[in-house]
């Protein structure tokens, strides 16, 4: 099932579209920025938040070539259906989101597997795959397992690449190191975590994490997320 959301991937920022305004009828405009449901679109000297459900190219030819991708994310919608039924996750749902620096979620409340819209409807079909048994991994290793033995045992039973599968920019690299710079091992830190504050004490300086003891229980939590606080 394609959602309204779904349609981003058939518009570029750039595009020349048409839009319907109620009491001004039919507008062509300019696509400048893609919203997660909206397309922010310029229109004279106007700027409109248009639903990508109410947005047509102008160019046909470009509507015909940007269908594939759509044709492309129905394919992966139906292959994750068949490879999350398969492994046993009948009652986990699945979803396309906007990310572009995480390939692949597993939301464990949830039950719900989230797929990089972009990535599955631009990326090779291997790694496409891949990414999806790689979350499925995630489901059925647990929320506590990361990536550590635990999941990379599941990963490569299922067939998946035991690694973080996430491309890593040199900007985002950079900013890891800087935040990663403001902490060392006994640091105590706060980080707000599915809309909680935890406190707890930096036990260990992984590269890309800090391992956080937080009373009983310990966190593997990104250096960008974490905030020194006064001595307990």
């Amino acid at each position: 099932m394609m959602h309204n959301a779904d349609k981003q991937i058939l518009f570029d920022a750039g595009d020349e579209v048409w839009f319907s305004v109620a009491g001004k009828g039919r507008l062509r405009g300019s696509v400048q920025k893609l919203n997660p449901t909206r397309a922010k679109v310029h229109c004279g000297a106007e700027f409109w938040n248009v639903p990508y459900g109410g947005l047509n190219h102008v160019c046909k030819l470009k509507a015909e070539e940007r269908k594939k991708r759509i044709v492309r994310l129905m394919e992966v919608t139906v292959q994750a259906r068949e490879l999350m039924d398969r492994h046993g996750l009948t009652d986990w749902s699945f979803r396309f989101n906007n990310a572009e620096r995480k390939l692949g979620v597993c939301r464990y409340r949830e039950k719900r597997i989230l797929l990089s819209r972009g990535h599955a409807a631009n990326g090779a079909r291997d790694q496409v795959t891949d990414t999806i048994l790689h979350e499925i991994a995630h489901a059925l290793a647990g929320p506590r397992a990361g990536h550590g033995s635990d999941w990379k045992t599941v990963a490569r039973q299922l067939g998946a690449t035991p690694k973080s599968c996430a491309p890593e920019t040199e900007q985002t690299r950079d900013n890891r190191e800087i935040a990663k710079a403001k902490f060392k091992n006994g640091d105590p830190v706060s980080f707000k975590i599915r809309g909680e504050t935890r406190l707890g004490v930096v036990e260990r300086m992984n590269p890309k994490r800090a391992k956080v003891r937080c009373l009983d229980t310990t966190w593997s939590v990104p250096y960008a997320i974490l905030e020194l606080r006064g001595s307990p």
